[in-house]
This record gives structure tokens, sequence and C-alpha cells, in this order.
């Protein structure tokens, strides 16, 4: 069975680079592996208007493409039989499952994601075992072993029940959600920052993690957050997306041939008037 190759690098204690899929264009995802740059690649089925289907095809465009170099993984929309059981059988081989703020829900969602005698997922997927390039009956027998669970720590509920949360079996990966947790703690949301309130809540996870041998993960802006939160121990970590890649492009792009001085914080979050677009346009 070709082995998970992120979870394989975890594992081992080393970094696994990857990056967010929001668009959902198999065209995209396709292009993206093939350059080679990441070790896994996420489709987002919690804050992304994505079929089963079409993720199929991306899953299996990722896994078939890279021959297993890079892992097709799945953040979905909520940690329950349904989400869980429907992404893992569209061929993805790991999933994150949000908004987890209890022992009780984190054992729920590993429960879905290991067929028995570790877990209750159900067998009888069409081609899930295609990604891993190995029969049905040779993916029902190792798919635990090779099938990555994320558990997404981004509340203060889920902060404070931390321990509570590492003590579940079954768990590969924590990964902290920095927008959300900022909300959580009544901050702007935002990938990073200098709160004190963000700042503990985040030593508060990974110190948990650390003492447990737990990985953890975060997703970072660009390659400067990430070379910054690799440094301070994380290993799973996104970069970007795909949206974001095309949009920053775009919009820097765009700002140098008009001159604009003061571009905004970030392209992706920009929206430039009609009215705009053309007085800057007539300037340049």
């Amino acid at each position: 069975m070709r082995p998970n190759h992120t979870l394989a690098r975890l594992r081992n204690g080393r970094l696994a680079v990857g990056t967010w899929l929001q668009l959902h264009s198999v065209h995209a995802a396709r292009l993206l592996v093939a350059q080679g740059c990441f070790d896994w690649m996420l489709v987002d089925f919690e804050h992304t208007p994505v079929d089963h289907t079409t993720a199929a095809h991306i899953f299996s465009a990722i896994a078939d493409f890279s021959g297993g170099r890079t892992t097709p993984l799945a953040r979905v929309a909520t940690g329950s039989v349904d989400q869980i059981k429907q992404a893992l059988d569209a061929g993805c081989q790991g999933i994150i499952a949000p908004m987890i703020n209890t022992a009780e829900e984190a054992a729920a969602v590993v429960r879905w994601s290991r067929f028995p005698p570790e877990g209750d997922r159900g067998a009888g997927g069409l081609a899930p075992h295609l990604s891993f390039g190995v029969s049905r009956p040779a993916y029902l027998a190792e798919a635990n072993r090779e099938t990555l669970v994320g558990i997404q720590i981004e509340t203060a509920e889920g902060v404070e029940n931390i321990k509570s949360i590492l003590d579940v079996p079954g768990i590969d990966l924590i990964f902290v959600g920095p927008n959300d947790l900022h909300l959580s703690l009544g901050l702007p949301a935002m990938f990073w920052s200098g709160h004190d309130r963000f700042r503990s809540a985040v030593a508060t996870v990974t110190d948990a993690c650390a003492q447990a041998g737990m990985p953890t993960g975060i997703l970072c802006r660009d390659a400067t957050g990430v070379k910054d939160r690799a440094s301070d121990g994380f290993t799973f970590i996104g970069m970007g997306s795909d949206a974001h890649f095309m949009l920053t492009f775009a919009g820097e792009q765009y700002g140098e041939l008009h001159g604009i001085e003061e571009p905004p914080e970030t392209w992706c979050n920009a929206i430039i008037p009609p009215t705009d677009r053309d007085s800057a346009r007539d300037a340049g």
C-alpha cells in the first residue's frame, strides 16, 4: 500500500507544508500538484461550496499525478459521521475536523474515521483504495494506519480542554485554527498576532502537544509565516491557498501596472469599485 507521505513526515517529526484548495478546480489542482511544491493539498468543505463528485476528481488527480508524493486531504464541514464518511470515501487520505471543543467530540471524529476495531467506519466505498494504489481488501486492512485524523482547535473551549482531547487515542494531528481562535478570544480574525490572549492560548495548545508528542499544525498566509511558525515548532503548515495565489499575484501585477503605491494589506480582501478601477487605469 502506498504510504501516506504527509503522515509519515509528521510521525518522523519532519515539516509537511501544504496548501488549501478553495476554488475547487480539477485543472488548477493538477497544475499545482504538477509543480511538486506541496506535501499535501486540502479541499475545504467547511467554508467553500464543493460537491463530493468534484472533490473526488481533485483527490484522484492529486494522488495519481503525484504518485503519492502529495497527500490529498479534506477539511470536513463538521466532525459528523456523514461528512467524514463521504470525504474519506471520495478518496482523500485524511481529514481535519473543525470546531472540536471536547474529548467526546474528538473521539467521535476518530470513531467515524477508523474501520473496526479501532472505530466504526463502514466499508463499501467505491474508490478510496485507488488513492493508495491498492485493492479494496488491502485498503480495508491497512487504511487505519495510513489515514490522517486531524482535530482542529479554534475556540477558547477547545483550548481549555486540550489535555483531555489529547488523551483520545487515534488522533494524528492537532491543528490550530488561527482566525477563529482570534474571534473566539474577542479579537479580530487574523493568521497570527502578538495579542497576549492569542499567544497564551496557542502556547497552551502547543505545550500540551509537545508533552504528548503530538504534531501541531496551523495555516499561514505566505512563506514568511511558514518559516516563523516552523521555528515555533509547528510541523503541519498550510501556506496560502489556490485562491490566495491567484488573487495576490493578479493584485500585485495590477498595482504595479497602475502605480498603486499603497496596496491593500492583502489583495485577497480587496474590492475595487468599477469607478476606482477606471480612475486607476486613466491615471496609469
